[in-house]
């Protein structure tokens, strides 16, 4: 069952048999009476001549928003530009049969975007007509500052004498080079004395029997050469398994652990 729904399968016939024009009308015009909707926008005078009067005071419409993708908002005509009297040219509507079929929303409420609302057809097309502007000097003047706007790109480069910004980009920042060679060498720049840092190995073979190097020299804040240097001299580098890659105590120094706890 397809999710729209009608309102009503009748259609409303009883203005079928009335007379329509369809006019053709500037979209700037449009726009206009749709900004003055409800309200008396403008007196149409039938003789010779069909000729349009726009009614004073309207309220124009405001300029439209930017669509996606564009920088700046949609040209419209200023209020002193537009004209106020059209003429109409008129064509019979021949070997044709059109008509306007309207529908009313308004008492569906919640549900008008699932439903149809009541269909009613609201006359016969006799005639179509064009609304054509007066070809005044104002009026071509407003029609080309109106061209110009609208084909001026909606994006501009602007050149520019000097850099904008004071600092010129750099590949490597001081800051980060010094964090890289911490890093690669140690936190600490200084070398501690060679007892000391052998001490402090043997402390920390007591509380662990195997490390990686790296370990060590995150916790005893050394280059890690230094304690790659001492380490040498103390411990041995495992190269098979289960200890593959870590360091332990050489056998004759496994005895000055005091305290020491098994793994």
């Amino acid at each position: 069952m397809s999710p729209t729904k009608r309102y009503s399968n009748d259609v409303d016939c009883e203005l079928a048999k009335r007379s329509i024009w369809l006019v053709k009308v500037p979209r700037y015009l449009s726009e206009l009476w749709d900004a003055n909707e409800g309200n008396v926008v403008g007196k149409l005078q039938i003789g010779a001549q069909v000729e349009l009067h726009t009614a004073k005071g309207l309220i124009h419409p405001k300029p439209k928003e930017p669509t996606e993708g564009s920088s700046s908002t949609v040209t419209q005509p200023e209020a002193s530009e537009i004209p106020t009297e059209y003429s109409f040219i008129l064509h019979d509507v021949k070997s044709q049969t059109m008509s306007v079929l309207s529908e009313d929303k308004q008492g569906l409420g919640a549900d008008a975007p699932i439903k149809t609302g009541k269909l009613a057809i609201e006359g016969r097309i006799i005639k179509k007509a064009e609304c054509r502007p007066p070809a005044t000097s104002k009026y071509m003047k407003m029609k080309l500052a109106h061209i110009v706007k609208n084909t001026q790109p909606k994006k501009t480069v602007k050149m520019i004498e000097k850099a904008a910004v004071k600092f010129k980009p750099v590949s490597v920042h001081a800051e980060d080079m010094i964090k890289s060679k911490q890093k690669k060498d140690g936190a600490k720049t200084y070398r501690a004395d060679r007892d000391v840092l052998r001490g402090a190995l043997f402390k920390a073979f007591e509380k662990h029997s195997f490390y990686r190097l790296q370990d060590l020299q995150q916790l005893l804040q050394q280059p890690v050469s230094y304690v790659k240097e001492v380490l040498q001299e103390i411990a041995v580098y495992n190269t098979a398994p289960p200890h593959k890659s870590l360091w332990c105590l050489k056998p004759e120094y496994c005895n000055y652990k005091v305290n020491a706890q098994s793994e």
